[in-house]
C-alpha cells in the first residue's frame, strides 16, 4: 500500500489551506503548554488534580473518541456500504448503565490509579501484570495505528513523505502532553472536539450543496437520498455477508469487544473520568455524551463517504476513486480554498487527541505499575513526574514505529478490527466478571486472560477453532482462511468460559478484601473515600470571597494526618458513626488527607455542612470548568462571615487567584 499511495502522491490545496494547518499546529501546542502550567504533581500530570466539570470533561472525550482513523474508516465504509458504516456509534447504549452504576463509582471510590492497579487489588500481582501487558500491548499499537491513519492523509493531501508526516505528527503531539500531562490532554481535546465536530459539520453541509448544484442544500439532500440504492440507505449491514463488513462481526467486535474496551479499560478514558470532580459528573458526562455528542459524532465521521457514493451514483467522482482517500477527495471536492485547510486541521485534531490521551496512559501505566512497584518504590513524587515525561518520549517512539509497520496493510477497518480482536476480550472479561461478580478468584483472572490470549492468537494459525461460532452465525472466512470480525466472540467466549470454570473450583478472596471492588459494595467505598459515614443531606451550592489564613490554623495536605482528622471529628460522633471510624482504620482504610478549610457559621449552615464533611471549592467563574479548584475537608466554623479560610499551601495548590469569589459546594 505504501508503494502505491507514494505513487499516487501529489499536493491539493491552496497556499491558504497550509497556512490554516501551520497555524492550528502552532496554536494548539500554546494552547497546551499553557494549560499545562499548573502541572506540578504526578496526581496533576495523569488526573488534572481530579477537579473538572462533566461538561469540559464529556466535550473532551469527543476527540478522544473520534481519532483520524475514525474519518480515514468510517468514510471509507461508507463510500463501499453507506449509511450502515455509522452502526458501531449506536452499540454503546446498552451497557452504559452499568458503567454509570458499576464500573466507575467502584474505580473512582477506590482511588484507583491504573486498571492494573485495580486486577492487583481485586486479585494478586501476577494478574496485575498480564493486565500490564495486554493494556500496553493496546495502547502503543493504538497510538501507532492513529499516527499512520493520518500521515496516509498528510501525505495524500501535501504530497509530502509518509514517514516525514508521521515522524512530523508524532512529535508535535509530544512536546504539549510531556509538558502539561492531563490537563493540557484536557483542554487541547476540548478545542480540538468542538473543531472536529464544527468542520464535520461544515463538510456535510458544503457536500449537500454540492450535489444540489445551484438547488441548495434541501436538493442537495434529495438528490443524496435519491442516489443512494436501497442497500446503502440501510442502517444495519447484512447479517453475516459481506465477508468484510456484517452486522453479526461488527457488532461482537466493535460493539462489544471495541465499545466495552474503549469504555471500561482503555486507561487513557479511564484517567478522563478519574478527572472529573465527583461520581455525579462523571455519570453526567457519560449520559451526555452517549445520548447527544456519540450521534453527532457518527455523522461527521461518516458523512464524506456517503456523499461520496451519492456522487458516484450522480457522475460527479470518479468510480475508481480510492475507497481509503475517500474522505481527502471529498474534501477537497466540495470546499473553497481556507475551509479545506480547516478540514483537514481537523482531521490532525482528531489524530493528536486521541493520541495525547492514549500517551499519558502508556506513562501513568509504566510508572504506576512497572516503575513505582518493581524498580523505584519510595522515591519523591517529582521523580515520578519527571519519569512520566520521560517514558512519554520513548512511549511515543515505540508507537512511531508502529505506525510505520501499520503502512504496509491494505483494510484500515479491518487492520483496526482485528487487533482489537486479538487484544482485549480476556481482559474486557476479567473487568466485568471482577466488578460484577464477587466469587470470582484471582486463579480465573490470570488463567481466563493468559489462556484466552493464547487461544485467539492459536485462531490465527488454527481457523478451525473459532469456525463453530462463524458457522452458527453464517459468516464466511477471509480469503487467507481466517475468520476477522467473528474472533471477537471467539476470545470472549473462551475467556468468560475459563473464567467462570476455574471460579468454581477455586477459592475467592475474602469478602473483606474486595470490599469497595466489586459492585455490592459501593456503600463501603464510599464510606473509604470520606473516610467516614457519608452525609447526603446538602444545602445549595454558596459563594465567597477566600482568604489565606494568617495563623495556620488550616493546615496544608501533607499535615493532615488520620490522627488530626479523628480529633476534629470525634466529639460530634454518634455512637455508630465512631463503631465505622474504627472498622475503616483496623482495615487499614484512612481517610485521604485533603486541606482543611473553614467555612463560616451560616455558610455551613446554608450548606448542611459540619466538620469533616468533603468540600468541593472552585473559582466561582463556572465556564473554568473546575481549572481554578480544590478538594477540601471542612474544619471548625469561623465567625468572620462569607469568608473561606484556606492555608497557603493548598491556595497555590488550587491556583486561585486571590481578588476572585470561589464558590463552594458539599459532597457528602
Amino acid at each position: 500500500m505504501t508503494g502505491t499511495l507514494l505513487a499516487q502522491a501529489q499536493a491539493r490545496g491552496t497556499t491558504l489551506d497550509y497556512v490554516i494547518i501551520i497555524a492550528y499546529f502552532v496554536g494548539i501546542l500554546g494552547f497546551g503548554t499553557f494549560f499545562g502550567r499548573t502541572t506540578r504533581t504526578t496526581r496533576d500530570f495523569f488526573f488534572g488534580g481530579q477537579r473538572f466539570s462533566w461538561w469540559l470533561i464529556g466535550f473532551s472525550m469527543v476527540a478522544t473518541g473520534v481519532g483520524s482513523y475514525s474519518f480515514i474508516k468510517y468514510s471509507q465504509k461508507g463510500f463501499e456500504y453507506g449509511m450502515s458504516s455509522s452502526m458501531t456509534y449506536m452499540n454503546d447504549w446498552f451497557f452504559v448503565p452499568f458503567f454509570m452504576f458499576g464500573w466507575l463509582p467502584i474505580i473512582y471510590f477506590a482511588r484507583v490509579r491504573s486498571i492494573p492497579e485495580y486486577f492487583q487489588r481485586r486479585f494478586d500481582g501476577r494478574s496485575r501484570l498480564m493486565a500490564v501487558i495486554i493494556l500496553l500491548t493496546y495502547l502503543i499499537a493504538y497510538i501507532g495505528y492513529n499516527i499512520y491513519t493520518l500521515g496516509v492523509a498528510a501525505h495524500a493531501v501535501l504530497g509530502v513523505n509518509l514517514y516525514t508526516a508521521m515522524v512530523v505528527i508524532t512529535v508535535a503531539t509530544t512536546i504539549y502532553v510531556a509538558v502539561g500531562g492531563q490537563t493540557a490532554v484536557i483542554f487541547t481535546d476540548l478545542a480540538q472536539g468542538a473543531m472536529l465536530l464544527l468542520a464535520g459539520g461544515v463538510l456535510l453541509l458544503l457536500g449537500l450543496d454540492h450535489l444540489g448544484m445551484d438547488g441548495g442544500i434541501v436538493a442537495g439532500l434529495r438528490s443524496w437520498w435519491t442516489s443512494l440504492d436501497l442497500p446503502a440507505r440501510l442502517p444495519f449491514a447484512g447479517f453475516a455477508r459481506p465477508e468484510d463488513f456484517n452486522f453479526v462481526g461488527i457488532f461482537w467486535q466493535d460493539g462489544i469487544a471495541s465499545s466495552i474496551t474503549f469504555l471500561f479499560i482503555n486507561q487513557g478514558l479511564i484517567m478522563r473520568f478519574l478527572a472529573a470532580k465527583s461520581v455525579n459528573d462523571g455519570r453526567k458526562c457519560i449520559l451526555f455524551n452517549t445520548v447527544f455528542l456519540l450521534p453527532i459524532s457518527a455523522v461527521v465521521v461518516s458523512c464524506a463517504g456517503w456523499v461520496g457514493r451519492a456522487m458516484v451514483a450522480r457522475g460527479q467522482l470518479d468510480p475508481d476513486t480510492s475507497s481509503t482517500q475517500v474522505f481527502v477527495t471529498v474534501a477537497e471536492l466540495v470546499c473553497h480554498p481556507g475551509v479545506f485547510g480547516f478540514v483537514l486541521a481537523a482531521l490532525c485534531a482528531a489524530l493528536m487527541s486521541t493520541i495525547d490521551t492514549l500517551t499519558n496512559a502508556v506513562a501513568a501505566l509504566f510508572v504506576y505499575d512497572i516503575y513505582q512497584p518493581y524498580i523505584k518504590k519510595h522515591a519523591p513524587d517529582r521523580h515520578y513526574l519527571a519519569t512520566a515525561r520521560w517514558v512519554t518520549l520513548v512511549g511515543s517512539g515505540i508507537s512511531l514505529g508502529l505506525g510505520i509497520y501499520f503502512s504496509f496493510k491494505q483494510d484500515l477497518y479491518r487492520t483496526h478490527g482485528e487487533f482489537i480482536a486479538a487484544v482485549t476480550p480476556p481482559l474486557v472479561m476479567s473487568v466485568f466478571l471482577g466488578a460484577f461478580w464477587k466469587r470470582y478468584t484471582p486463579a480465573a483472572a490470570f488463567w481466563s486472560m493468559f489462556l484466552g490470549a493464547a487461544l485467539i492468537y492459536a485462531s490465527k494459525f488454527f481457523p478451525a477453532l473459532v469456525k463453530p461460532i462463524a458457522d452458527l452465525h453464517g459468516s464466511e472466512p477471509a480469503q487467507d482462511g481466517t475468520y476477522s470480525y467473528i474472533t471477537a466472540l471467539f476470545g470472549l467466549l473462551v475467556a468468560g468460559t475459563i473464567g467462570i470454570v476455574i471460579s468454581l473450583f477455586t477459592k475467592p478472596k475474602p469478602l473483606h478484601e474486595i470490599a469497595g471492588l466489586w459492585i455490592g459494595s459501593i456503600d463501603l467505598g464510599r464510606r473509604r473515600f470520606k473516610g467516614a459515614e457519608p452525609d447526603f443531606q446538602r444545602g445549595r451550592p454558596i459563594k465567597a470571597a477566600i482568604r489565606v489564613s494568617p495563623d495556620g490554623t488550616t493546615p496544608a495536605t501533607p499535615s493532615l494526618t488520620f490522627e488530626e482528622y479523628v480529633a476534629h471529628v470525634s466529639d460530634q460522633e454518634t455512637p455508630e458513626q465512631r463503631d465505622r471510624r474504627h472498622e475503616l482504620a483496623e482495615s487499614g482504610q484512612n481517610p485521604p488527607e485533603y486541606p482543611l478549610v473553614r467555612l463560616g457559621v451560616q455558610d455551613m449552615y446554608r450548606l448542611h455542612v459540619k466538620e469533616g464533611d468533603l468540600l468541593f471549592v472552585g473559582d466561582a467563574r463556572r465556564w473554568l470548568g473546575g481549572l481554578r479548584s480544590l478538594h477540601c475537608r471542612a474544619g471548625k466554623s469561623h465567625a468572620e462571615g462569607n469568608v473561606v479560610l484556606m492555608h497557603a499551601e493548598a491556595f497555590r495548590a488550587g491556583t486561585f487567584l486571590p481578588d476572585r469569589p470561589v464558590r463552594v459546594e458539599k459532597f457528602f
